[in-house]
């Protein structure tokens, strides 16, 4: 009974903390719609795990379904079983339309029902704040920040857990340990371990399994724990005060990356909105640290540090055990002393001798951040090891943003050049070189990373055209979704000199055999992806008519466009076929030959070809070019 009571003080608590009604949401699973017409009903034999996923819905079993209209091959293995389950759990295109209709009160069950969720499979909120957490959120460069962190304290040899999002190609990519994805084994295994716990307890929880991404937030606290890990890195999926992730209670410091719009439909559409979503995750008597920010920005980011630092509404059965080295006084909700962390400079990099793993101007921003929250994360477990002491009595009085304590004194230890040098985040201003062909990837979807990503693309790219030296031909891959500004971030590509632009949707393959199940997204419908890619391509020939373009720009003029059903095929158009490696595929796939027909008189010496506009899309394209990417890092 004391465990029971104990679990219902702390449902208690994550509804306090929403600041909503005990109601909670009920999860329908969703299943592929069918079309007889295409889809393929090979009959076999089921295991009883795929039984017991067809249990929860009704349609026949095939071995290749149709999801939101794409064809998707259903593997055997264990792990792509587990992904298929894991799928399971996305909310179709129209459960997305009905809970944004409700979503103030929706997203505020998030807290409560991640409790739920971590107390059916085992996990109580202790075992998670023991798990030493650094909590990161922004809207831009806090996976990188996360990343630069997570490299520094492998360095120093602790043990990693690093949870992110969205993952790249697979699934597994969204949790690592010591730097690297779990393997595809112990991702199986410990799915089907939690999904079962979960799904055996469904009914006596009003129906309620957990969405996508709460399922593998409870996963990786699940992960986290078996494997004993020394230090997790967090990262927020969207906001921070409703997310997921923010049902750790204890963390040993809390950072914030830089803010830009994003995810309006959710955070709202100023950034004064999405500063006070961001800062939910602070807690009271624990560090936060923010990179430099805008001032509306930062004045929210403040007055929500002192809100939730005098906080004293937290029930005491859940006040989770003081770690030694944090700011929490015993018996005292105490204020939440705030940083902010300016950027490495070029004088640090060149004192330092120091380059640092992730390319792009803003990832000294990043790193900055990264070596301070190390720092407090360092000074926790040993006083003095992370250099600077970070505790509350240091903090003067801070009555404005100008008061803020501004970190600007980068003391680097030899761990933490080496984890900043060594550090690898794939997708963000990545360069992968072939015969013939260079791919720049950068996943950026706001106005403010697309202008970091033209200029890291101008100078990487005009500096290897140096060096090629003959004839270079530059092609866009590009896809946007949401409802971000298309229109303003083409823009910004427009100047970049590219002889021809394909579009394409998120969608790997129009074979079913080549869509592997990690990269299916059911909550958007595909003739809406089709037409969201059609949309793109005809805002770029706008931008793109003689008359909206500066003189200087005239061979700009010339370059052409075309839209393609998926990646294989618009990859293959926009990179004159010069790469072989996913031939085959592109073979497959329906083209549009007319499109295909301008391209024939083109032989440059070399292509360069920039991806950007979505992390799904740079995803997808690695799967086409570097066949088995993730078993190599």
């Amino acid at each position: 009974m004391a465990a029971r009571g104990c679990f219902h003080s702390a449902l208690a608590y994550g509804r306090q903390l929403a600041g909503s009604s005990t109601d909670c949401v009920r999860h329908s699973v969703v299943v592929p719609t069918t079309n007889t017409q295409n889809r393929l009903l090979l009959k076999r034999s089921l295991s009883p795990r795929e039984s017991s996923i067809r249990g929860m819905a009704s349609g026949p079993v095939a071995d290749a379904r149709i999801a939101n209209g794409l064809t998707v091959l259903q593997r055997t293995s264990k792990y792509e079983e587990a992904i298929v389950a894991l799928n399971s759990l996305q909310s179709n295109a129209e459960t997305i339309r009905k809970s944004l209709a409700n979503r103030n009160e929706a997203r505020k069950q998030n807290i409560p029902q991640m409790i739920n969720f971590l107390h059916r499979v085992g996990l109580s909120l202790d075992a998670v704040d023991n798990l030493s957490v650094i909590h990161i959120t922004g809207t831009k460069g806090k996976g990188s920040t996360c990343a630069f962190a997570e490299s520094i304290l492998r360095h120093y040899g602790y043990k990693t857990g690093f949870f992110s999002s969205p993952h790249l190609i697979e699934a597994r990519e969204r949790i690592r340990i010591n730097g690297s994805p779990v393997d595809r084994d112990t991702f199986s295994s410990c799915f089907w371990e939690v999904y079962e716990k979960l799904l055996k307890t469904k009914e006596q929880n009003e129906g309620i399994m957990p969405h996508y991404f709460s399922f593998l937030t409870t996963m990786a606290f699940h992960i986290f724990v078996l494997e004993k890990v020394d230090v997790v890195l967090l990262e927020v999926g969207i906001g921070g005060q409703y997310d997921s992730t923010n049902v750790v209670r204890r963390p040993v410091v809390c950072g914030i990356s830089s803010l830009d719009l994003d995810h309006t439909n959710l955070l709202g559409s100023t950034l004064e909105e999405i500063a006070w979503h961001k800062a939910g995750i602070f807690k009271a008597g624990i560090t936060g640290i923010t990179v430099p920010q805008t001032d509306l920005a930062l004045d929210v980011i403040l007055k929500r540090s002192q809100e939730i630092g005098m906080d004293d509404s937290v029930p005491s059965v859940l006040k989770a055990p003081v770690r030694r080295g944090t700011n929490k006084l015993p018996g005292i909700i105490s204020k939440c002393p705030l940083y902010v962390a300016e950027p490495l400079t070029a004088e640090d990099l060149m004192a330092y001798k120091l380059t640092l793993g992730i390319a792009g101007d803003r990832q000294v921003y990043n790193a900055g951040l990264a070596v301070h929250l190390c720092q407090v994360w360092l000074n926790s477990r040993n006083p003095g090891l992370g250099g600077q002491i970070y505790h509350l009595k240091n903090q003067p009085q801070v009555t404005s943003i100008s008061s803020i304590p501004r970190l600007n004194k980068h003391q680097l230890t030899r761990e933490m050049i080496t984890g900043l040098s060594q550090c690898s985040w794939p997708g963000r201003n990545q360069t992968v070189r072939k015969p013939g062909v260079t791919y720049y990837l950068d996943g950026a979807h706001t106005t403010d990373s697309m202008q970091q990503c033209v200029r890291w693309f101008l100078q990487a790219a005009d500096t290897e055209k140096e060096v090629v030296g003959g004839k270079v031909y530059r092609s866009l891959v590009f896809n946007m979704t949401g409802d971000r500004p298309v229109s303003t971030l083409l823009e910004y590509l427009k100047g970049c000199g590219f002889n021809s632009a394909a579009f394409c949707p998120n969608i790997l393959s129009t074979t079913a055999s080549e869509n592997i199940p990690d990269q299916m997204n059911l909550t958007v419908e595909q003739n809406t992806m089709l037409k969201t890619s059609a949309r793109n391509r005809m805002t770029w020939d706008d931008l793109m008519r003689p008359d909206s373009l500066p003189s200087a720009a005239s061979n700009a003029a010339q370059c052409i466009s075309a839209n393609f059903p998926c990646i294989s095929t618009a990859l293959k158009w926009a990179t004159l076929n010069r790469d072989m490696s996913f031939s085959s595929i592109a073979a497959a796939d329906s083209r549009n030959k007319d499109d295909s027909k301008l391209r024939a008189d083109e032989s440059p010496d070399h292509v360069q070809v920039l991806v950007t506009g979505s992390l799904h899309l740079v995803g997808g394209v690695l799967e086409l070019i570097y066949p088995n990417f993730n078993d190599a890092q």
